[in-house]
């Protein structure tokens, strides 16, 4: 029986590809995605008695972090849906210490002749169970676990996952780069001092401290050994002095050579090293190309020039981490096409021929060839949650490593060790009270195991809505002020991002991936209707929408191959008009003329615009914008929000984050909270709640990661 075919279960009607049941003469009523799917499991295998792990495994893909807890909640919720379907017992019974069966016999319906026939899953006519029979299969069910468990504890014992702590030092180490041997490992040290340097640990002596290799505070990028173990190749850009070179260290003499120049603008600094130790791979820049990409260097000439191996020009995507192969006839590389696509290529070194390896990856966060050059080994992160992957390049097959936080992993290609960097990032919504005469710290509004993401406030609703991974996805939700009557809207599996209401509080837009995997669109969800839609706009990839004053449009930057600015989008018609020409990045209205933004340069800028019956006038070629707030004083893009008075803004320091004021009439900036730095969402949205004074944003929890060894049956 396929899991989007509806069923009965005696006078509840289960109807799987709307996730929602209903009874007889009542409404439908909506069930959570995984809870309609372990009800389906359960009725696809009637009268079975269904294991735990084998529902976790079906049901959250093997994750038992998430699976144990959400499991038990399942059955709950749906105990408390199906109450008065089997009379006074119950619909679901714990078999206990096995697991869960369904006790009400599920009856399929079927279209034929346009009458609704009901199916029976075993073609047998009994709707009840009986209890010596339950007993049986019980039984039976417990043996079968039984062996089955006791097959694998033997079977294991010898090739069981080994998991060995690397680092262990307060803050964060990051980006492991064994040496060939696997006796050394560098790695970035992010402090609570937030001082950000290269440290090599001695495995062979594991007793002594980190040994520093780099200092000072400029950034340090990823690194990597060269294959003889002589040199360490690393980025180092220094803001301050708009430098970055690509730095050669020679490990026993700590000697620095600069090799090449990268980019100081831009998040990218990977790199690799051929087998032969001849080419070096970096992220670099130079004209005309349209954006950074992976550069070549030949490093057994000393004035060879880099050259570029990346698209030039009118490119559908960007390259990010990359890997030459063992053999260096390939490399493979990871391609982000927009925030909700980025997947694994394998490219041949002479025809530039591309593979696509993995499909509706989200964000790839790290890759490494196995040096037996027959698989890779990847983490992938979604709704930000990490986990790795093996994946056999011939076959295409891929398997779970099945634990979270699993990132940046990188093989000693002489021991075949393998290392990597395991994080957790987790977030929850918070708000700041800015009516208190003392000091106060920011109280949390939603906080449970999942991440909860950028909050916005809509005074007609005296509603908030949000992201939230709880589903395994980032879906929309919204709650009440307290984070009580919570409340799931969409069910799309997949991740969505930056919900903001309307002015009217009917609507609330948000942006979200196509099928066609190579754009992103504004969906906009009408809660009088309860019903979901999207924006017919003509461009591939959009920015954090806003409603215009009339809730009739978008203000939306879009990424087009010349520019990126900021366009009015009809919600109805799609119907586009460009309406900045600086690199502007996210826009509020205001008024029902002003629109104030944020963009490539520093600063708040406003814009009036012209209408005549609604429709707009003007365009970015006669528009002249107005510096609102200075530039020194205002510098963040997206964390910010407008008052009558004046605005809130996110600071960025050294040490902390600051949130402060600006008001308008006296000009003049006022901090109101001092945060550490990792504590703080720095792409958060800043939304004020009118009805309590309250400042609402994301906070994330201080990240710990650390570096470890993974020993697998599998590698």
């Amino acid at each position: 029986m396929k899991f989007d075919q509806a069923f009965m279960i005696g006078t509840c009607e289960v109807i799987p590809i709307e996730y929602a049941i209903k009874f007889d003469g009542h409404a439908k009523q909506s069930i959570q995605p995984k809870f309609i799917e372990v009800l389906c499991y359960l009725a696809k295998h009637f009268p079975r008695v269904i294991p735990r792990e084998e529902l976790i495994e079906n049901v959250w893909a093997g994750n038992n972090y998430v699976g144990e807890k959400a499991l038990t909640n399942a059955i709950w919720h749906l105990r408390q849906s199906l109450k008065g379907i089997n009379d006074e017992d119950e619909t679901i019974e714990t078999i206990r210490k096995v697991g869960y069966r369904l006790l009400v016999e599920p009856q399929y319906i079927t279209d034929s002749r346009d009458e609704t026939v009901a199916v029976s899953a075993q073609q047998v006519p009994h709707s009840k169970i009986n209890r010596q029979k339950i007993a049986v299969y019980a039984l039976i069910a417990a043996l079968t676990v039984g062996l089955i468990f006791s097959f694998i504890n033997t079977s294991q014992n010898f090739d069981q996952a080994v998991i060995t702590q690397i680092t262990k030092s307060p803050g964060s180490e990051l980006f492991p780069a064994p040496s060939p041997d696997g006796r050394q490992v560098v790695f970035k040290w992010l402090n609570d001092k937030h001082s950000s340097n290269l440290y090599i640990k001695d495995r062979n002596n594991p007793q002594l401290l980190p040994k520093q290799l780099t200092f000072g505070s400029a950034y340090v990028g990823h690194s990597v050994w060269s294959n003889d173990g002589q040199y360490l190749y690393f980025s180092r850009k220094d803001k301050s002095n708009d430098v970055c070179q690509v730095i050669q260290l020679k490990v026993l003499t700590q000697q620095e050579k600069p090799i090449v120049d990268c980019p100081t603008n831009g998040g990218y600094y990977y790199l690799d090293i051929s087998p032969d130790d001849k080419t070096l791979a970096f992220h670099g820049y130079s004209e005309p190309a349209d954006d950074s990409g992976i550069y070549f260097i030949d490093l057994t000439n000393s004035t060879s020039q880099p050259v570029r191996f990346s698209c030039r020009n009118h490119c559908d995507y960007r390259e990010r981490d990359f890997a030459f192969s063992p053999d260096g006839k390939s490399i493979a590389v990871t391609r982000r096409v927009n925030r909700f696509n980025e997947n694994i290529y394998l490219v041949n070194l002479t025809t530039k021929k591309a593979e696509q390896l993995t499909k509706g990856e989200e964000d790839i966060v790290g890759l490494t060839w196995h040096p037996d050059g027959d698989k890779l080994v990847y983490g992938a992160q979604r709704a930000d949650i990490r986990r790795g992957y093996i994946l056999d390049v011939h076959s295409k097959a891929i398997t779970n490593f099945q634990f979270e936080g699993f990132s940046y992993p990188a093989f000693a290609k002489k021991s075949k060790e393998l290392f990597y960097q395991q994080r957790y990032e987790k977030y929850y919504l918070a708000s700041l009270s800015l009516d208190n005469n003392v000091a106060s710290s920011p109280f949390p509004i939603i906080e449970s195991e999942f991440s909860h993401l950028d909050p916005h406030y809509s005074s007609n609703r005296d509603r908030i809505a949000y992201a939230s991974n709880e589903s395994g996805f980032y879906e929309l939700w919204i709650s009440d002020t307290q984070g009580l009557n919570r409340q799931q809207l969409t069910f799309l599996k997949q991740t969505i991002r930056y919900p903001r209401w309307s002015h009217s509080g009917d609507k609330i837009a948000f942006l979200g991936p196509v099928e066609s995997d190579k754009a992103d669109k504004i969906y906009i969800y009408d809660l009088t209707s309860n019903k979901l839609s999207i924006v017919p706009s003509s461009h591939q990839i959009h920015n954090r929408p806003t409603w215009s004053w009339n809730d009739k449009a978008i203000i939306s930057a879009v990424y087009e191959k010349e520019y990126v600015d900021l366009h009015y989008i009809n919600i109805e018609t799609g119907e586009s008009t460009r309406i900045s020409n600086d690199g502007s990045r996210f826009g509020i209205m205001t008024s029902p003329t002003t629109v104030l933004y944020t963009g490539e340069r520093k600063g708040l800028w406003q814009l009036e615009l012209t209408f005549d019956n609604q429709q707009l006038l003007n365009t970015h070629e006669n528009n002249q914008p107005l510096n609102k707030v200075s530039g020194k004083v205002f510098k963040t893009t997206y964390t910010w929000d407008h008052t009558e008075q004046g605005v809130y803004f996110h600071q960025k320091y050294d040490k902390h984050h600051q949130i402060s004021f600006y008001n308008y009439a006296e000009q003049q900036s006022t901090p109101i909270l001092r945060l550490p730095r990792s504590t703080l969402r720095t792409s958060t949205t800043l939304s004020k709640i009118t009805t309590s004074n309250e400042l609402l944003f994301s906070r994330a929890y201080s990240p710990q990661a650390d570096i470890k060894s993974l020993s697998h049956p599998l590698l």
